[in-house]
């Protein structure tokens, strides 16, 4: 069946260098063979992680990668969701496949070396054949995702879209009756047939104020020019690269649907942050997970900027000297209220060792992990002293200077956490929180007292002999040995 449906996928390869690591798929003939999980209920994570990687890097390759602030954030995620859907059920068929190899005819286990041997040609075509055009078809239709999110946004410019000839070296016919078609973005007609509804296509699509075919003239195409199984979705508009059509999900074998669901409530995310690899956003989703049992709420919807603050994080400032001195616990709550949990910042107690957020007043940074490193994030100072060779001697930089060098520490879009000593006080300081935007732009925040911070406020008010010290928080890893300590589920 899906050696038809791929039959003419392979001419004009766009996967340069596409190979499935061999180490991985040893491991996993040792635990199908080895029965450390059961094929029909479970699915194995080896072939799982390489697939869903294979998968990612062909949305990225296609799509871009997007950033918190990116406009199509979320719905980049919702597409590395989706092909963590796509990639499970694919896995269950072919393990299932393979573990019906396991036994001879007379019902005994095969040695291990002849049953590897044996479905070797299985493990070949399935995880490296048909993946390879599974990768170079989801490119593509990244690609046309990407491309459609502009169409949506700029219809009001460029109304219409023209059905452009095929770049590939070998066009099929399926497509040609389309060719030159014009329509309006939303018109009827691109529900039924569109660019990259065949495997491999390679028809462009582009945005267009030119006129439109008329009525009379627009192609109906016949059986052979329908989408594809598993191409019959608008990857623009659902967010799935392979739709539910396609025989791993349509002629799935028995269980798979309840083996994926259980594996992907237990183990995927969808608020895994851009730039970490496959083992790294494991990482993640698990620290997810027992973050949410070290706090007993769940992770909900990423917040935006005005759901998040508002004194919702700190909303007892009032009511104790505490919740005015407890700026370390502010910050990591306002962080976590952005990721989806509805938390509030915990009290400081000077008096009290055992206090986290007093801990947290001279390691603020405690409450991150990095996941690439395992340890706390590393501080970065903007500012702060030099030596002056003419003087000999140690000389603060200037406001100015510090500012350069805060704006190339903090280039990249994100949250970053940043702690500095209040000018006219001896040992006192103090921590807020700065998002860098995409286009460069950036918003500081004090969500201990829940106000926008001005930089020309700012600069006034800092020591600039020792700096601003400053760490990126939105893709680190929580400290979930201490974060009951730091948070709490929101009163309100």
């Amino acid at each position: 069946m899906i050696n038809e449906l791929y039959r003419d996928a392979a001419v004009d390869s766009a996967s340069s260098g596409f190979s499935f690591d061999d180490e991985v798929m040893r491991q996993a003939l040792k635990n199908i063979y080895s029965k450390s999980f059961h094929p029909m209920t479970d699915i194995e994570e080896n072939l799982f992680n390489e697939t869903w990687k294979a998968m990612n890097e062909a949305t990225d390759k296609g799509f871009g990668i997007r950033q918190p602030v990116d406009p199509d954030y979320d719905f980049y995620q919702e597409l590395k969701h989706n092909n963590a859907v796509f990639s499970a059920f694919k896995v269950h068929r072919a393990q299932n496949d393979m573990a019906a190899q396991l036994l001879d005819s007379e019902g005994k286990l095969k040695p291990f070396e002849q049953w590897s041997k044996e479905v070797q040609p299985i493990a070949t075509h399935q995880m490296e054949h048909w993946l390879k055009t599974e990768y170079d078809t989801a490119v593509i239709r990244a690609h046309q995702a990407a491309d459609w999110r502009q169409f949506e946004r700029e219809k009001d410019i460029l109304p219409n879209l023209k059905w452009l000839p095929s770049t590939s070296i070998h066009p099929g016919a399926d497509h040609k009756i389309f060719w030159g078609t014009v329509l309006p973005v939303d018109h009827p007609f691109w529900k039924s047939h569109r660019p990259g509804d065949r495997w491999n296509c390679k028809c462009p699509l582009t945005s267009t104020d030119e006129p439109c075919t008329p009525m009379d003239g627009i192609p109906e195409g016949g059986d052979d020019d329908k989408p594809a199984d598993g191409l019959k979705g608008n990857p623009g508009q659902t967010g799935e690269l392979f739709d539910k059509s396609h025989p791993y999900v349509e002629h799935a074998y028995d269980g798979a649907e309840e083996a994926v669901n259980k594996f992907l409530e237990t183990s995927i995310g969808t608020n895994v942050p851009a730039g970490l690899n496959v083992h790294e956003q494991r990482k993640w989703i698990e620290n997810v997970h027992r973050t949410e049992e070290k706090l007993k709420l769940e992770q909900g919807k990423l917040m935006t900027f005005e759901e998040a603050n508002g004194m919702k994080g700190n909303p007892h400032y009032k009511e104790d000297v505490g919740y005015r001195e407890n700026c370390q616990s502010c910050v990591v709550a306002n962080e976590l209220r952005r990721r989806g949990y509805n938390v509030e910042a915990q009290i400081r107690i000077k008096s009290d060792s055992r206090n986290i957020p007093q801990q947290l007043s001279s390691k603020t940074e405690w409450a991150w992990i990095d996941p690439k490193t395992g340890e706390r994030p590393k501080k970065l100072t903007a500012g702060g002293q030099y030596w002056d060779r003419n003087l000999h001697k140690e000389k603060a930089k200037s406001a100015a200077e510090m500012k350069k060098e805060f704006d190339e520490l903090t280039k990249e879009a994100g949250r970053y956490h940043l702690s500095f000593n209040w000018k006219g006080r001896s040992i006192e300081g103090h921590i807020i929180t700065a998002e860098r935007f995409g286009n460069g732009g950036l918003r500081l925040y004090d969500p201990q007292i829940g106000k926008i911070v001005e930089w020309k406020d700012l600069k006034k008010n800092i020591r600039t002999e020792y700096g601003i010290r400053l760490y990126r928080v939105d893709n680190m890893l929580i400290n979930e040995d201490i974060i009951g300590g730091i948070v709490r589920e929101a009163s309100e």
